[in-house]
């Protein structure tokens, strides 16, 4: 017979699970009902004049100034010391190298070098290259074969929110450009914005190929404005801490998935560069002690991460119809966020374990409480296993964040190992939205 102590801790535990559904449901409910006032509010002060509905910067394409100019600029970002090494030239990072030891080479072949076979990875950086992948008949042939219709629209509108993000990513980095300190710094943030160029138009160019970029949701718009609009070091935080932590999550959970696979393995090489950015700039001495010490600063960085919540909810169908375990995608991006920032002497207000450990407890009893048909008891979704995503984008990740990236809240847990990170090519969801 249940002791009366038993009962007890049981009828507590129903009114919190209650009081966590009815709670939750009414600020989902809150945020549902003010979206379109949001979003006018939003429209109306936009700094970076992107329309996304278009995906395009105010003031039209104007083909013949990226024909004529950025594409030829292009041609000359090349990283010597992997391609030509006999040069002397010092200009890869050590994620560069390595992505050229698995497979991933970094830029365009010099003249004469065989060009790569169309089952090979990725292999060039300049864009018309990129974009005759991207916009090959093999790449729409595998999308449309790899799945269903409801998952076609799923990857659509999660690879349109990383679109669309590189375009932020491109107006930020550049206005990050003349507020940066020294001469490296400088050159180094042009190579992003660069970087984040190509990304945007290659990224555009795949999806409008596919079917057609999708508009931002409320949550992601509010997200990449409220980084875009930020001062200095804000901004750099926002930028290369919290957008370019949630890109390399994108580019190592899509990495193997049909009609994406061309390009994810490279771009996460990229990203990982712009992730370390901070961190290098500020072992040089560039953050003052009160950016990284003022109150101020460190509930501005987390104002900065709150519309993420809304946005999880805006996604997570989409995550769900593909069978992308959200709450471990999540839960990865807080890990790397929150150790970007302390690397970078930029950190949050509370210290990373708590934070960790909170978005865990979260995501568990929303698990539990809402989807109890998948509760297998307590898990740590901020941990990432060796062996999820392959041996180079692991390393590059260890290199920018840390040897012990993988190793979650570090509490010792025995439950079961993370879920899958895509299901098979053709197969249905059963997953509900």
């Amino acid at each position: 017979m249940e002791s009366k102590e038993a009962k007890n801790s049981t009828g507590t535990k129903t009114l919190a699970d209650k009081a966590f559904y009815y709670g939750l449901n009414a600020a989902i409910g809150v945020y549902r009902s003010q979206e379109e006032r949001l979003r006018k509010r939003v429209e109306k002060g936009v700094v970076t004049k992107y329309d996304d509905q278009l995906a395009q910067f105010q003031g039209g394409e104007m083909e013949l100034l990226t024909e004529r100019n950025y594409e030829k600029a292009l041609r000359n970002l090349w990283k010597a010391e992997v391609v030509a090494p006999y040069l002397g030239l010092k200009d890869a990072s050590r994620a560069d190298t390595n992505a050229a030891k698995n497979g991933t080479v970094v830029a365009a072949p010099p003249k004469g070098k065989k060009k790569a076979q169309s089952d090979e990875p990725a292999q060039v950086t300049e864009i018309k290259d990129l974009v005759e992948v991207v916009t090959s008949e093999e790449v729409r042939r595998e999308f449309e074969e790899g799945y269903t219709p409801e998952q076609r629209n799923a990857v659509l509108e999660i690879m349109s929110l990383l679109g669309h993000g590189e375009a932020y990513a491109l107006y930020t980095s550049a206005t990050l450009l003349p507020m940066l300190s020294g001469t490296g710094s400088k050159l180094g943030m042009s190579m992003q914005v660069l970087e984040e160029a190509k990304h945007f138009v290659v990224l555009r160019e795949m999806l409008n190929t596919l079917d057609h970029i999708r508009p931002l949701r409320t949550s992601a718009r509010m997200l990449f404005e409220n980084i875009a609009r930020q001062k200095y070091y804000n901004k750099l935080f926002g930028m290369n801490v919290v957008l370019e932590s949630a890109a390399t999550n994108l580019f190592s959970h899509f990495e193997k998935f049909p009609g994406l696979r061309h390009i994810m393995r490279a771009f996460h090489m990229d990203e990982s560069r712009h992730v370390a950015f901070p961190q290098t700039y500020a072992k040089l001495g560039n953050i003052p002690e009160e950016v990284t010490n003022s109150p101020r600063y460190q509930f501005a960085r987390l104002q900065m991460i709150l519309p993420a919540l809304p946005l999880f909810f805006d996604y997570k169908p989409y995550f769900d119809a593909i069978d992308v375990n959200v709450y471990h995608f999540w839960g990865r991006f807080l890990s790397k966020v929150t150790r970007g920032a302390e690397n970078a002497r930029m950190p949050l207000p509370q210290p990373r374990k708590v934070i960790l450990q909170n978005a865990n407890n979260f995501f568990n009893n929303y698990v539990r409480v809402f989807e109890p048909e998948r509760w297998q008891g307590y898990e740590d979704y901020t941990l990432l296993k060796e062996g999820d995503i392959s041996v180079d984008m692991a390393e590059r990740e260890k290199d920018v964040y840390g040897r012990d990236l993988f190793d979650g809240i570090g509490l010792g847990l025995q439950g079961k190992a993370p879920g899958r990170l895509g299901r098979p090519r053709g197969e249905r969801s059963t997953a509900q939205a």
